[in-house]
């Protein structure tokens, strides 16, 4: 399972025009909760994962 300690390791490929960034859908909530702790998205208590993943896309 990817985590943040992984996010070099899964971060999309250049021929991936589908997805810009790391595929977060397969991290757990709390690698996510980390992630956008450290970024300081606000709010991210209250978040839901899809919730989580769309603020830490727009951060990229």
């Amino acid at each position: 399972m990817a985590s943040y300690s992984d996010l070099k390791r899964h971060s999309a490929s250049p021929n991936d025009t589908k997805m810009a960034g790391p595929r977060y859908e397969k991290w757990n909530r709390d690698d996510l909760y980390h992630l956008a702790k450290v970024r300081g998205i606000e709010e991210r208590a209250r978040m839901s994962n899809e919730e989580l993943i769309q603020a830490l896309r727009r951060q990229s």
